[in-house]
């Protein structure tokens, strides 16, 4: 059955209030840049390039192929089911109403935190820049402007959005520019192998190790099939969006990784990885260079946490429209601006308070927890609804390829630390419990179990 007729079947239009359709396919491209951020490989860089023994270049490389099965099914599955919602819609119309809760509840934890994790790490960058403010005073700063673009609506938030993409290509281009004139006119050479491969210290395990932190990176570029519901496209154009997000962000992070290689000499020489990137900047550029992108990252924490607060509302949107948490306030879309309010502010009210008091490694952990489950969760559903629902037998579109990209994502969850999982399957039982509460003692949940599930039966036959 054809996207379209899916589509027939399972209305997604009503008289409420709908989210406003303005999106065009490069706004969608930028929203998904500004979740993930070209800047994003100067903050890893020290980490990546120590545990992958120096072959941080080959570590992204296997990290962006690993990650395409994954963005293929995300694909897939937005040319299917074109509405907001993203991992939750997808489960529950592929898979089950309830598996749906459980998969949206899973994923709800990586865009909950992800704006936490933003608001702090452009907190603490700004702390550094300007230490008489604290902490917590930088973090309202960052978090309440982004709020109120937000809420205004997703045209406002696209431009904003657009403005710190370009700010965070142009950080890039200045170091590309500035890494390759000093290579070219010093003693080293702009075409060195070793900086991708070193015999004397190659590893499989290392470099596979650097891309499990490589993937985490990549985290964000399902957010774009969030804004299904406010833009003209089609599904299969959201899903080629997705692929050429990661494509350029690939880009990005390859050129940024193979220059700091080249300048950086040997990796056992990086004394502390959390700042290995700014003493690469200093040998090339100095203050100037180093206080521009010391600024940049921190716009790219402001462009991530706004493109992580609008897709986290539009997954709640998603399920309190159907009902599965509280439709009144989860549901609920503002008449003039066209955008989930509720949500929107929940969210912001929750990731300031996360950044306060919760811990960058921990809150890291979880949104890698949160976004490895759903994405496992994607994956399956491509093999349930295209293989076998619809009976489509390409074994390597529907079967092969999202079969490893659940494999990659099931991989790299459970390398995560102790604490992280811990946590992670904590919250998930918190859902399962709140599922089975509302499953047994909800007349309302009950009958929107019982309509879906109908719904399904219909698409199967």
């Amino acid at each position: 059955m054809e996207s379209k007729e899916l589509l027939d079947v399972l209305p997604i239009t009503s008289s409420e209030p709908e989210l406003k359709r303005t999106l065009k396919f490069r706004d969608l491209v930028i929203f998904g840049l500004g979740f993930m951020a070209p800047v994003a490989a100067m903050s890893l860089f020290g980490i990546i390039t120590l545990v992958s023994q120096g072959h941080s270049v080959l570590s992204y490389i296997i990290g962006f192929v690993a990650m395409l099965f994954t963005a293929y099914s995300f694909g897939k599955m937005v040319e299917a089911y074109p509405v907001a919602g993203s991992t939750y819609t997808y489960a529950q119309r592929a898979l089950h109403p309830r598996i749906g809760f459980i998969a949206g509840w899973g994923m709800l934890l990586d865009y909950l935190l992800i704006p936490m994790l933003t608001f702090l790490i452009s907190a603490n960058f700004a702390n550094a820049l300007v230490p008489s403010i604290p902490i917590w005073i930088w973090v309202l700063i960052f978090a309440l402007p982004i709020t109120i673009v937000n809420i205004i609506g997703i045209e406002v938030a696209a431009k904003v959005n657009t403005i710190l993409v370009l700010l965070m290509v142009m950080a890039v281009v200045a170091f590309v520019i500035s890494a390759g004139h000093y290579i070219v006119t010093g003693d080293l050479s702009l075409i060195d192998f070793s900086a991708i491969y070193s015999q004397d210290s190659f590893s499989i395990g290392a470099i596979i190790s650097g891309a499990a932190i490589v993937i985490v990176a990549y985290l964000g570029f399902d957010a774009i099939t969030t804004l299904a519901e406010e833009t003209d496209i089609g599904g299969n154009k959201i899903g080629w969006g997705i692929i050429f997000t990661c494509v350029i962000q690939t880009v990005f992070f390859v050129s940024v990784t193979y220059l700091a290689v080249i300048l950086q000499g040997s990796y056992t020489s990086i004394e502390n990885p959390d700042t290995a990137f700014f003493d690469v900047l200093n040998i090339i550029g100095g203050v100037i260079l180093q206080t521009f992108v010391t600024s940049t990252i921190i716009a790219s924490g402001v462009a991530s946490a706004m493109a992580s607060q609008s897709a986290s509302s539009r997954l709640l949107l998603g399920m309190g429209r159907d009902g599965v948490i509280p439709k009144k306030f989860f549901g609920y879309i503002h008449p003039t601006f066209k955008t989930p309010v509720n949500n929107i502010l929940l969210m912001s009210i929750l990731g300031i308070i996360g950044a306060i008091l919760m811990n960058m490694q921990l809150v890291s952990d979880l949104v890698a927890f949160g976004g490895l489950l759903g994405f496992s969760f994607v994956n399956v559903c491509v093999i349930n609804h295209y293989y076998i629902k619809n009976k489509q037998r390409n074994f390597f579109k529907f079967l092969f390829v999202p079969l490893m990209g659940m494999a990659v994502c099931l991989y790299i969850l459970w390398g995560l630390s102790t604490a992280g999982k811990i946590v992670g399957f904590t919250w998930m039982g918190i859902g399962l419990i709140y599922l089975l509460i509302r499953s047994y003692f909800s007349k309302e949940f009950k009958r929107f179990i019982r309509n879906k599930n109908e719904e399904i039966k219909t698409l199967v036959e």
